[in-house]
């Protein structure tokens, strides 16, 4: 029996032991400057003297229901890009706090700073200056919902200072707007928030990610039988965003783990959460990935979406309960690809897949709250990429590109290339990189992935969107020439299947099946289930997917000449490859609607699996480049009447290195390596990568 003194023991700990303290919440009292200067650095940290500044309570900013209305400058047009933000509080014992949670109302972009260190960015690039405006806009409800965020506590006892920095989105946006609560939490049991989750799957290694309510260690303990976990990797900082990286995996093998920390574990061990390692580059065995695009609506159809494929895998009458990757095409958190909205519409609805599969994804226009530079990729930042961990360096194969906004990796005999399609579909680095990748394979399968789709009439229409005719322009032919058997892209709310076509970089109307369609079954005769034949040294031919539909449909006209199949329903798509039961293997796509049905489905069987490639020449139909590899000079040839108008050659970063209209380069000065050229005639626009020994 519990005596009274040992109740009110009891009542007293608990209390201490999950007690918060607020420091501040909306409507409290913040100092701000708003007269356009450019405050460098020193403004944020704890003695700043910022007594000349303004006052005024919560919310802060113009043109919206702020409390205190501050400054924009004195022309409308031109409105000052950034306006700062200062509030000194009190900690009497910083010792008892284990982590902070921040809230934001923020318009457009912000910064966060704690005692001179900065601690939370959103909508805002990488690097930035005073004269930095936000990567994206934030309207409608985005102006008034709060965004949060954890950190582990650097608070100090006395005085500390949170230090914020609004930018607008451009000169003439019509409104800023800043709010901010912060709350500090003693030490809390930890429990998980988000994941686990894995990332950058190799045949060695693999990245197991996840987040927890608290700040506290990172241990993963694994193992290949369950109930003998007995490897582990830990990282003994102090983390709420978890990521560890397993290596020494062996090829092929099914690894069981756990989550710890210092206290023990918090993450139990169980026999549908595990690691399935890749098979060593080109083996040759059955294969599935499941497919989703624009999944992010975090509502009834995108689970209708989900369940239908859970009961698809399960009760598979070839190799159940296995999906070796999720393949996600871009806008995967509505509207805005906010942390919060990432939670809800991805690590809410897919747990029970994300433990066990690699998740790849590309970025999408409504992942707005990431930027992508294209003067410095690898500098890419916002929830996306904070959230995914992708390979830079060729860790997982292909070539190394540097960034995670495009990169490629290998699980197999197949190759997967991801492309940026949001903001660098006419980047020459990006350019460059995709022509050394996909020059550089040897896979049997080819598999590109990008978010804005070459051919669709859906929700979208590639004859006159900008991202879309210029993938369809700039990158299809890199692609084809060097053998790509699958393009999958999302954007367009529906299901679009191309025929088996090479060759097409016009508009639906210039589509010609005869001319475009590649073989016997190329135009689609035999209906769905259509199989499509490739070898080793006849590599044209490839299908386009835009398989939008995972969270939701739109209509459209959905009479895209080059499609075989479009069809306005939710669903998902599976890839699977498996032997022929001969000496080949077929790539089959199957489209599953929200209902469990397939009503698409199509092989391409390919014998053989050495893709030619041609060491003296370099063709594409109209244009010839020789010798090549070369040490002195080049030489175009045209063909079919065109016209050469003019030559720019890049080198692997995307740096200009030569220009002009001559046929005959001299590359004799040239650095040794791989570069890009790009030809444009009076007719079409071409791009070849030259090798310089």
């Amino acid at each position: 029996m519990i005596n009274k003194t040992t109740l009110y023991f009891l009542l007293f700990f608990s209390t201490a032991l999950f007690s918060q303290t607020t420091f501040f919440s909306s409507g409290t009292t913040w100092k701000y400057l708003d007269d356009g200067s450019d405050q460098g650095i020193a403004w944020y940290g704890v003695g700043f003297d910022d007594s000349s500044w303004g006052s005024g309570a919560s919310e802060l900013g113009y043109g919206d229901t702020q409390v205190t209305t501050v400054g924009y400058g004195p022309d409308s047009n031109n409105k000052y890009p950034t306006t700062y933000f200062r509030k000194t509080f009190n900690v009497a014992d910083h010792t008892l706090f284990n982590n902070l949670a921040m809230e934001a109302i923020r318009d457009d972009g912000m910064v966060v700073y704690l005692n001179g260190v900065e601690v939370w960015k959103d909508n805002m690039a990488a690097t930035f200056d005073y004269s930095t405006y936000a990567t994206a806009t934030v309207g409608g409800s985005g102006e008034t919902t709060w965004i949060t965020k954890s950190i582990c506590s650097n608070l100090v006892t006395g005085n500390n200072v949170i230090a914020v920095e609004i930018h607008q989105r451009s000169a003439t946006s019509s409104d800023i707007s800043f709010d901010f609560k912060l709350t500090g939490n003693t030490s809390i049991p930890v429990a998980i928030t988000r994941g686990p989750y894995l990332q950058t799957g190799t045949s060695t290694s693999v990245i197991v990610k996840w987040r927890t309510n608290t700040c506290t260690e990172s241990i993963v303990n694994y193992g290949t039988t369950s109930g003998i976990l007995t490897s582990n990797e830990t990282d003994n900082s102090l983390q709420i965003d978890h990521e560890v990286k397993l290596t020494g995996l062996l090829p092929n093998t099914k690894y069981y783990y756990e989550i710890a920390d210092g206290g023990g574990v918090y993450v139990s061990e169980s026999l549908d959460m595990f690691i399935q390692t890749a098979p060593n580059v080109g083996e040759k065995q059955f294969f599935r990935a499941w497919i989703l695009g624009d999944v992010g609506t975090a509502n009834q159809d995108q689970r209708d979406v989900r369940d239908q494929y859970y009961n698809y895998v399960n009760t598979a009458s070839t190799n159940p309960n296995q999906t070796d990757m999720m393949l996600f095409l871009g806008d995967n958190a509505y509207n805005d690809g906010t942390d919060t909205e990432y939670q809800a519409a991805v690590f809410d609805i897919y747990p029970d897949m994300l433990k066990k599969s690699v998740a790849w994804s590309t970025l999408g226009n409504h992942d707005g709250h990431s930027a992508t530079s294209s003067s410095n990729p690898g500098a890419s930042t916002g929830p996306y990429y904070d959230i995914f961990t992708f390979p830079t360096a060729a860790e997982a194969g292909g070539v190394s590109s540097g960034t995670e906004a495009y990169y490629s990796y290998d699980y197999g005999n197949i190759h997967f290339i991801v492309l940026e399609s949001h903001q660098l579909y006419n980047d020459a680095a990006q350019i460059a990189w995709c022509t050394s990748d996909m020059q550089a394979t040897t896979q049997d399968w080819i598999v590109a992935i990008f978010h804005h789709p070459p051919y669709t009439k859906g929700s979208h229409n590639s004859d006159s969107e900008t991202q879309l005719v210029a993938m369809r322009n700039t990158f299809l032919p890199i692609l084809e020439d060097n053998g790509v058997d699958l393009v999958l892209s999302g954007h367009s709310h529906s299901y679009e299947r191309s025929y088996f076509i090479n060759g097409h970089y016009g508009i639906s109307s210039t589509f010609n099946s005869g001319t475009h369609t590649v073989g016997a079954n190329g135009n689609g005769s035999g209906g769905s289930g259509v199989e499509y034949q490739k070898t080793e040294t006849d590599t044209e031919g490839a299908v386009y997917i835009t398989a939008g539909s995972s969270g939701k449909i739109s209509g459209g006209s959905l009479n895209h000449n080059a499609m075989y199949a479009s069809i306005n329903e939710l669903g998902s798509c599976i890839l699977e490859i498996e032997n022929d039961g001969a000496t080949a293997q077929n790539l089959t796509v199957k489209f599953l609607n929200d209902s469990g049905n397939i009503t698409d489905e199509f092989i391409i069987n390919k014998t053989g699996f050495i893709l030619s490639v041609a060491d003296e020449v370099i063709k594409n139909k109209s244009i010839s480049i020789y010798p090549v590899p070369t040490n002195t000079k080049i030489s175009i040839a045209l063909h079919d009447n065109e016209n050469l108008e003019n030559v720019k050659i890049y080198n692997t970063i995307g740096t200009l290195v030569f220009e002009g209209n001559e046929e005959v380069i001299d590359v004799a000065k040239f650095q040794s390596g791989r570069y890009l050229v790009s030809i444009k005639t009076d007719i079409n626009q071409y791009y070849k990568s030259i090798l310089v020994k």
